[in-house]
């Protein structure tokens, strides 16, 4: 958006940051532009001078924190790690401590990642797989091969935790129930555990 980097950092920082407070309390459709415009010290008509519409706003927001995330992890430490599974755990911990520190973020990630809305849902799945697509090619592409078993393929290995994240999110969800960090951390650790005796080889576990 380069009619938002007229204004000040502080202030694009403010408008991200409200945006996302709002809509992780909400659905994409109930969630209140007027609201967003008012937690970010602006008027509803400058917001949308700086974003055409909500869903403008909504798919640069998912940039924004991907961006956010990136800017703050130790990119060069998670680059030079080459055991699978340390580096799913350094990013892993990493990520969280961050996602510690942004209010909101968590629970805006969950509605965006699950998003059912027809306005932003097609979208946001392409960006959602682009995403995916970059983080193997930067940085799982140069993991140690000879500790995997004959036949098993790290992108396959990290499909199934994709896989299983996406189980415990729907059935947290389903149930009505909030995604508590540090529960999804334990779980992470039992299906790390299952995975890696399947993935490595004995004398790597």
């Amino acid at each position: 958006m380069d009619r938002l980097r007229q204004l000040p950092k502080e202030k694009r920082k403010a408008v991200m940051h409200a945006a996302m407070e709002v809509f992780a309390q909400s659905d994409y459709k109930r969630a209140s532009t007027e609201e967003i415009a008012r937690k970010a010290g602006i008027s509803k008509g400058l917001l949308f001078y700086y974003f055409k519409n909500k869903q403008t706003l909504y798919l640069y927001l998912a940039r924004y924190l991907q961006s956010f995330i990136e800017q703050n992890m130790k990119m060069e430490q998670l680059a030079g790690i080459t055991d699978f599974f340390d580096l799913l755990d350094y990013g892993m911990e990493e990520k969280l401590a961050i996602l510690r520190k942004l209010p909101w973020a968590l629970e805006f990630s969950v509605r965006m990642y699950y998003t059912a809305e027809r306005e932003i849902g097609p979208a946001l799945q392409k960006y959602q797989v682009r995403v995916l697509e970059e983080l193997w090619e930067r940085y799982f592409t140069g993991v140690d091969l000879e500790k995997f078993r004959p036949g098993v393929q790290p992108r396959q290995v990290l499909d199934m935790l994709v896989y299983l994240t996406d189980g415990y999110i729907h059935r947290r969800r389903m149930e009505q129930k909030p995604l508590e960090l540090e529960e999804l951390v334990r779980e992470y650790m039992v299906w790390r555990g299952i995975l890696r005796s399947y993935a490595y080889k004995e004398e790597y576990q």
